[in-house]
């Protein structure tokens, strides 16, 4: 199959990338990251992996469109691209920034989605959530916000799409050791904000309730492969695999 995953390159992204190159589906991997695309790009191929990346940032809505529309026969897009966003009290951060958060997580990813709808004659379409846009998360709201929201935008779509044979899933990969978790252990900030997610994250991850990468991406290609479309506008999480 022919896998679009935005944000392929870097992170848990780079992770779903290795696993779906392994199982043979040739990739199409995005970014804003020319650099990590490249480097991405040569080891993936170096491994056997059938692999071309774009330079396509989520936060220009008409990018990822283009490229997805120029691509022709897609069967299977990640909507994997984000941005943690500010921390702080809301009514504090700055509201550029909190903006921006949703240009691209809520935005980028409808922009992108919509377009492989446009596109496709069947296949299916995976939106990267969190346990964020569940629970409240307070310091961090325009991720918690935005992720919410995209959780709503799958249910309403996958009703949409309910005589059309493309399936559309949230899937929240859990707390992994990389990206956003991963950057909040490590964060050693003066911002009393950021010191107390660091905390909580160690907190997480010393107590066992983090997800191995292996075991994310592993149930992303299986999400990839078909085997949860009867479950199209729902929300997968760990517990699923």
């Amino acid at each position: 199959m022919r896998v679009l995953i935005t944000g392929g390159a870097k992170e848990l992204g780079r992770a779903f990338s290795e696993v779906l190159g392994a199982q043979g589906h040739q990739l199409v991997i995005t970014g804003r990251d020319e650099k990590a695309l490249d480097a991405a790009g040569t080891e993936l191929k170096a491994k056997g992996v059938d692999v071309e990346t774009h330079v396509a940032d989520l936060a220009d809505p008409h990018a990822t469109p283009k490229l997805i529309e120029g691509l022709g026969n897609l069967d299977v897009l990640v909507n994997n691209g984000a941005l943690g966003g500010p921390v702080g009290p809301t009514w504090q951060v700055d509201e550029d920034d909190w903006w921006r958060t949703f240009e691209v997580n809520l935005r980028g990813t409808a922009a992108a989605m919509n377009a492989a709808i446009r596109t496709m004659t069947s296949g299916r379409i995976i939106n990267v959530v969190s346990n964020a846009g569940v629970h409240r998360w307070p310091y961090v709201t325009a991720y918690s916000v935005s992720k919410a929201a995209v959780i709503k935008l799958t249910e309403n779509v996958a009703i949409e799409l309910k005589r059309r044979p493309i399936a559309v899933l949230s899937y929240d990969p859990g707390m992994v050791d990389v990206g956003l978790m991963g950057r909040g252990c490590a964060l050693d900030s003066g911002n009393p904000h950021e010191q107390r997610i660091a905390t909580w994250a160690r907190s997480q991850r010393d107590n066992g309730r983090f997800t191995p990468v292996e075991q994310s991406a592993g149930l992303l290609a299986r999400i990839v492969s078909g085997e949860f479309d009867h479950r199209s506008g729902g929300l997968l999480t760990p517990a699923d695999g």
